[in-house]
């Protein structure tokens, strides 16, 4: 429950925060730039900008060109043979005057010509070039287009205190004042000195129409590059020229209108269009000012408080025709090529030399020279090409966000992984191709980062859950199996916890009994603290060594230990490993029985039981408290074999399922000898058992002894007792303190003087566990 509860708070805040980016990021351009600055509108924009500029580029048709619109390039070719730059005035009027050969229709001109050029002679360059200009608008339709920049350095108030302040000097200066008190009385701001505090009288004559009830972002004109009074004047249609780029320094969007002294000017796109079209622009405003609009022949187009709209790019150096000045000035008056190329058109004169400067980082291009922004734009003029109006594409917006993330929760409920990747790959997929090559192109500007965010963040998230969930698994299985199971054996299991099943199954495994010998008469000799101290050194020995051979600690019952083999990870001759872990366990006593008598501790002995068989293995218990371990008549089995080893006098006693369960090449390694067939209490069937011989057993290098044993004990089963008994009794002879010897010799011996009743199979039932 709380899982599910933590993945959809989880899943919440994430829709929330997907839902709130997209807001931020359709008004993060609309908003003043002293709040769009800001990182809360920044972060937004940068992903989704980025985002549709990589999918906008996606649909641009490499086929196309439009050839209505040529740039007259002032290019590396052209500065190398005409000479540095700037050149004289009246080369610029030697270009004029060759488009109008050619029959240019519109000539705009990325040029500033804000301060006057001295004249070497009689002529003025600047009277030559404006000669040419009005020569060329002699043509009717024919219109020569001039830039001016713009500043928003103030705001509107203080702009109008200082329109008071000058307003209140000129009135003294009228009145006869002298200009230096006038002066000391209303200071000149140093401000006046770079801008105009009213618009330029001639920008009166370009101002759009429209109906204005509200206003937008209030722009000055800057007298640093506005046009010398002998173009100013002239009947030039005057444009701004300014741009600004987006937080990440991509140039998005263009300023199409600006509120200059309460008029709206056209930019210098906005211009050429006019006059290249023919159509006659207005700006509509209504009281909510974030619904102003361009309205031209094509439709309208969305303005933003600064007069912006968002360019829809038509391509870069590539998309139009491009023409050297160097050869438009060699050209011959009557070259077809050249009256083709510029006949009718609108000529951009502008510079793509690289060491002009004059580079943009766009869209399309990182480094695109700047006139091409402005002839992208008029291309969207003309074509039409506007994005719809935000309140359609912010619905694209929402409907993506909402539909894919419900897709993706609702399929994450049948948790699938391999589904769940499979969908929000479809998803992802799915919206990124219908916005690409449906919506865009058809002018929508839809939020589809934080829409696809939001889809891969709820799987993610989920993702990251299960992830958690499974590892919080992994360590309640590590924690759990870490006390019964070797490290690697754990680690194995974590890889591959298919391996385990919780829960009882049937698994075929090897058990394990070991019991200290006369345990009760050691900690009566020991006070609880040495007790403990001994028990733990014996079980951390016994522990290890049953790590080490890949064994499975099931539990400590006093000094006594139980275990296994073969579960929870099943493997191969577990029986095998489990009889050379026993081995191993004999071997490590002593060193420790060094120990406890150095420190004057009595000293341990013990017995193993080993039993192989089927076991139910699993988490037995109740629901609150359970523990893993094995349970069935195999594991009685083992524990009866274990209390054995005291009867028999040996240290291991296997049966003889553990010991055919080993592979006759592997059994190589081991020394067995049969010690009897018994029937143990609680058991119907007889089984035979044996020892297992430890290297420091005294029968173990004794090959001709254990020989003879076992001869021995199949004339004992086959009830020649007298044949028996010779032998068990030289072997005892030779081994008198050996337990096995001496009870069958006396075994032999009884049945000598009294047989076994008749059908007497060899087997010693024993009474007693």
């Amino acid at each position: 429950m709380l899982f599910r509860i933590t993945q959809y708070v989880g899943i919440a805040i994430i829709v929330l925060f997907c839902a709130y980016s997209i807001s931020l990021a359709t008004a993060g351009r609309e908003l003043q730039s002293s709040y769009r600055n800001s990182f809360r509108y920044a972060y937004a924009s940068f992903f989704e900008d980025r985002f549709f500029d990589m999918r906008m580029k996606l649909t641009i048709d490499k086929t196309k060109k439009d050839d209505r619109l040529v740039l007259a390039a002032i290019d590396d070719q052209s500065l190398t043979k005409i000479g540095r730059w700037p050149w004289t005035r009246t080369k610029h009027a030697a270009i004029v005057d060759k488009l109008n050969t050619f029959g240019a229709k519109v000539i705009a001109f990325d040029i500033f010509y804000s301060e006057p050029e001295l004249a070497c002679n009689s002529a003025s360059p600047d009277d030559v070039l404006a000669a040419s200009l009005k020569k060329f608008q002699e043509k009717p339709g024919n219109k020569i287009v001039l830039p001016y920049s713009l500043e928003d350095i103030i705001n509107p108030e203080e702009l109008e205190n200082l329109k008071k302040i000058k307003t209140e000097r000129e009135r003294l200066i009228s009145q006869n004042v002298a200009p230096e008190e006038a002066e000391k009385k209303f200071p000149r701001d140093p401000i006046e000195e770079h801008i105009f505090l009213e618009a330029p009288e001639q920008l009166f004559n370009f101002m759009l129409g429209g109906q204005q009830n509200a206003s937008l972002q209030t722009y000055v004109v800057a007298k640093k590059v506005f046009p010398i009074p002998a173009l100013a004047n002239a009947d030039f249609a005057l444009s701004h020229i300014e741009a600004d780029g987006d937080l990440d320094g991509v140039f998005r969007h263009y300023r199409v209108v600006a509120n200059v002294d309460s008029t709206y000017q056209p930019s210098f796109a906005l211009q050429i269009y006019k006059y290249f079209s023919g159509d006659a622009p207005k700006v509509e405003i209504p009281a909510n000012v974030d619904d102003a609009k361009l309205i031209t022949a094509k439709g309208a187009i969305n303005l933003n408080y600064n007069g912006e709209a968002k360019i829809r790019w038509f391509g870069g150096t590539e998309f139009f025709p491009t023409v050297s000045i160097l050869d438009i000035l060699n050209a011959k008056d009557d070259n077809p090529e050249m009256h083709k190329t510029f006949n009718g058109k609108a000529v951009f004169l502008g510079s793509t030399a690289f060491g002009a400067h004059d580079f943009r980082n766009t869209p399309v291009d990182s480094q695109l020279p700047g006139i091409f922004f402005h002839m992208n734009m008029v291309n969207m003029l003309l074509e039409g090409r506007y994005f719809k109006p935000e309140e359609k594409s912010i619905i694209y917006s929402w409907t993506m966000l909402g539909v894919g993330t419900v897709i993706m929760i609702l399929v994450m409920l049948f948790n699938n992984a391999i589904l769940d990747l499979l969908v929000v790959n479809l998803i992802i997929g799915g919206m990124f191709y219908i916005d690409t090559f449906i919506l865009i192109p058809k002018g929508y500007n839809v939020r589809l980062f934080f829409a696809s965010f939001s889809v891969v963040m709820c799987y993610s998230w989920s993702t990251f859950l299960h992830f958690y969930q499974s590892n919080k698994e992994k360590k309640k299985i590590k924690g759990t199996f870490s006390r019964y199971l070797a490290p690697s054996i754990v680690n194995d299991l974590l890889k591959n916890p298919d391996k385990v099943k919780l829960g009882g199954e049937k698994k075929n495994i090897t058990v394990f009994f070991s019991d200290v010998r006369d345990f009760t008469t050691i900690s009566e000799k020991l006070t609880p603290e040495q007790l403990s101290t001994c028990l733990n050194k014996y079980m951390t020995m016994m522990t290890d060594t049953l790590f080490e051979h890949r064994g499975t600690l099931d539990k400590y019952i006093g000094d006594a230990m139980v275990a296994y083999w073969g579960a929870p990870v099943e493997f191969e001759n577990h029986a095998y490993y489990a009889v050379k872990g026993a081995i191993q366990m004999i071997e490590r006593l002593p060193p420790i029985n060094e120990e406890f008598k150095r420190d004057g501790f009595p000293l341990f002995k013990h017995g193993i039981g080993l039993n192989t068989g089927d076991c139910s293995v699993g988490n037995m218990g109740s629901n609150q408290i359970f523990s893993y371990t094995a349970l069935g008549d195999n594991m009685n089995l083992g524990a009866r074999l274990e209390s054995l080893c005291k009867f028999y006098g040996v240290q291991i006693n296997i049966s003889e399922y553990t010991k055919n369960a080993i592979p006759a090449d592997m059994a190589k390694e081991f020394t067995f000898r049969t010690l009897d067939k018994v029937r143990v209490k609680g058991k119907e069937n007889a089984v035979t058992i044996y020892e297992v011989l430890h290297p420091s057993h005294p029968l173990y290098n004794d090959r001709e002894t254990l020989n003879k044993h076992e001869e021995a004990f199949e004339l004992y089963l086959n009830q020649k007792f007298n044949e028996a008994e010779a032998i068990f009794h030289e072997l005892h002879e030779n081994y008198p303190e050996d337990k096995s010897f001496k009870r069958m010799y006396q075994i032999c011996k009884d049945f000598g003087e009294l047989p076994p009743p008749p059908g007497w199979d060899g087997t010693y039932t024993h009474k007693e566990k």
